[in-house]
Formats: C-alpha cells, sequence, structure tokens
C-alpha cells in the first residue's frame, strides 16, 4: 500500500493514503462484504457483530480522509486559478 508523508515526528512517522489507495481499501471491503453475503448459506458468527462495528469505522475513516484529500485539491486548484487570473491582468 503506497503512502505519502504528511509529517515527520521525533518518534512516529504520519502518513497519508492516497486517493488510489483509498480505492484500493474500499474495493476490497465491498469484495469482502459481497462474498459474505452471497454463499449458499449465509450464517451470522458471533464476531460478525465486532466486525460490523469495525467496518463501520473503517469507512467513515475512509469517508473523512476522501473528503481532506479533496478539500487539499480543491485549495490546489484555487491556488493555481488565483494565479493564472494574475498573469491574465
Amino acid at each position: 500500500m503506497s503512502t505519502e508523508t504528511i509529517s515527520k515526528g521525533t518518534t512516529t512517522e504520519i502518513k497519508g493514503l492516497s486517493r488510489n489507495c483509498l480505492l484500493s481499501v474500499s474495493s476490497k471491503l465491498i469484495e469482502d462484504l459481497h462474498n459474505k453475503v452471497n454463499l449458499k448459506r449465509f450464517r451470522a458468527s458471533q464476531d460478525d457483530e465486532v466486525k460490523i462495528k469495525f467496518t463501520r469505522l473503517l469507512i467513515q475513516a475512509l469517508e473523512a480522509h476522501n473528503r481532506m484529500l479533496r478539500d487539499g485539491e480543491l485549495e490546489d486548484i484555487k491556488t493555481r486559478l488565483d494565479e493564472l487570473e494574475k498573469e491574465m491582468r
């Protein structure tokens, strides 16, 4: 899974997922859920409740991360547009 370094601390390094990584993680999640639901005999297990909670948490994290990526891209577009407008004056 490829990552981009966001910042470095003294003991940890925080990395951000690229849009392609987010797509890969969400595609794997969809595939896993699809396989679970489409079994000939769907059987709920004791661990399903916990897995569902973590799946929901993962989805929320993916959504938040995607929003931050989109906000960064929009900021970059705004900066580039401002530069183009200055050049045209």
